[in-house]
């Protein structure tokens, strides 16, 4: 086989086509020596040009059940839906997402009463802070109970240093 390949016509390609196609591998392998081309080149012709299975001759026929002859009229299968199926998950999923939103919604209450709940004992306990702070104050300074009485108020300490010297 000589290095440069030569050229072809389409009429040409399709007979050495037909020809390694009734002959199988030996008829490929001598084709390929005969007209000087690759034999991968002469199993893509047979693919391309169908010369393998079929010729102008023979006749192709097509046996098809009623079901595919109406999707070919009708341009698409039919569905075959199980509307009982449907129905359950359809059901079945609105269930799910309905329980989620009821238990993010209990989520939600329970977070808030505990947060408020938390606010309300802390403002307890500052309530009560302050108190014992304004306490602590009057315990610790001097003051006016009430003037036309005469009550005046001292601090704590004071108070127990007079009583201890008396």
């Amino acid at each position: 086989m000589s290095k440069k390949p030569t050229k072809l016509t389409d009429s040409e390609k399709l007979s050495i086509a037909r020809n390694a196609a009734e002959g199988g591998e030996k008829a490929i392998k001598s084709l390929a020596a005969e007209h000087n081309v690759n034999e991968d080149e002469i199993r893509s012709w047979i693919r391309e040009m169908n010369a393998g299975n079929v010729t102008d001759d023979d006749e192709v026929t097509l046996d098809v059940t009623d079901d595919f002859a109406k999707s070919i009229e009708f341009g698409a299968t039919f569905d075959k839906l199980n509307y009982n199926r449907l129905t359950f998950w359809s059901v079945f999923g609105t269930a799910v997402i309905l329980l989620f939103i009821v238990a993010v919604m209990f989520m939600h209450e329970y977070t808030r009463t505990s947060s408020l709940q938390d606010r309300s004992e802390q403002s307890i306990y500052y309530d009560i802070e302050q108190l014992e702070r304004t306490d602590q104050l009057k315990l610790d300074s001097f003051g006016v109970v009430d003037p036309d009485a005469g009550i005046y108020r001292i601090p704590i300490d004071s108070a127990i240093t007079i009583i201890a010297t008396d």
